[in-house]
């Protein structure tokens, strides 16, 4: 299981200098959360601004390629923002993390965008003129797995 073997990780990240300044700071853990809420604030809005376009609900004379390009700067910022902040979060309470279901709900449901979007969503977004059910089914997609991220981390403050 994907849970066992990462449990050298978790170990290596509460052990490390930084899980510990963290664990023992009043406010580190606090600020990184905020720069975790940043990044995906980023991820959501230009993934959500995406996926309405991709819908044909909005910017209908903004061609795909062209918002998909200018949107992904934000996406990608985001995207490693809520990386490196969350690595940093886990190693300062990885016990709490690593027995949390909501935690690995949430990883299940941001690798599987993290997969969807360099994969299936890149290759779509890359043509000007995509069909109402592709473009639709592809919004779907990616709403559905980034706001599941979103929600299963909120969701591991109260389980």
């Amino acid at each position: 299981m994907i849970k066992d073997a990462l449990l050298p990780l978790f170990n290596w990240l509460g052990e490390a200098w930084f899980g510990h300044a963290i664990a023992d700071s009043k406010y580190a853990f606090a600020v990184i959360e905020v720069f975790h809420l940043f990044g995906i604030i980023l991820l959501l809005g230009s993934a959500s601004l995406m996926a309405l376009r991709l819908a044909g609900l909005t910017m209908r004379d903004q061609k795909i390629s062209e918002l998909s390009r200018q949107l992904g700067w934000y996406t990608l910022f985001g995207l490693l923002t809520m990386i490196v902040t969350g690595l940093l979060m886990v190693s300062s309470i990885p016990n709490k993390y690593y027995h949390s279901n909501m935690f690995w709900w949430k990883m299940g449901f941001f690798w599987a965008g993290v997969v969807f979007h360099f994969t299936i969503y890149r290759k779509v977004t890359r043509f000007d003129q995509i069909g109402l059910a592709l473009g639709a089914f592809t919004a779907i997609v990616i709403v559905v797995l980034w706001y599941g991220t979103g929600a299963f981390g909120r969701a591991i403050g109260f389980f």
